[in-house]
């Protein structure tokens, strides 16, 4: 692989690891929207209606509360793999990038010529 190639990969793993990181971001801020978003109903359902109907609705939305902040919590965990992810690659890009360099003082220093020339 030239040191052009070298450098066309590194770049296209840096494109790949701002678009990863972008994904993490936009999914923090999904689950920060959607955190506690059910909990405002159950004051609201207390300020309208009591008796036994309104004690399960406010139940529900509980359950359905705590398992939508689980979720949250998931996509958190799957947020935080997407960074190392993104991390990773910006460490591949800066080994091919040094690859390159390497390969292009070689061909200075004229160890070895690089294949379809200087690039």
């Amino acid at each position: 692989m030239s040191p052009a190639e070298l450098r066309r990969l590194a770049e296209r793993k840096l494109v790949e690891s701002g678009a990863m990181a972008a994904d993490a971001d936009r999914l923090r801020a999904e689950a920060a929207a959607l955190r506690g978003l059910l909990e405002p109903l159950v004051t609201m359902s207390r300020e309208v209606w009591s008796g036994p109907a309104a004690a399960e609705f406010e139940a529900d939305v509980v359950r359905h509360g705590s398992r939508l902040d689980e979720e949250c919590g998931r996509v958190i965990r799957i947020a935080a793999e997407l960074d190392e992810r993104a991390r990773l690659l910006r460490l591949d890009a800066t080994s091919l990038r040094e690859q390159a360099s390497v390969a292009e003082a070689a061909a200075g220093a004229g160890a070895f010529p690089l294949p379809g020339g200087v690039a």
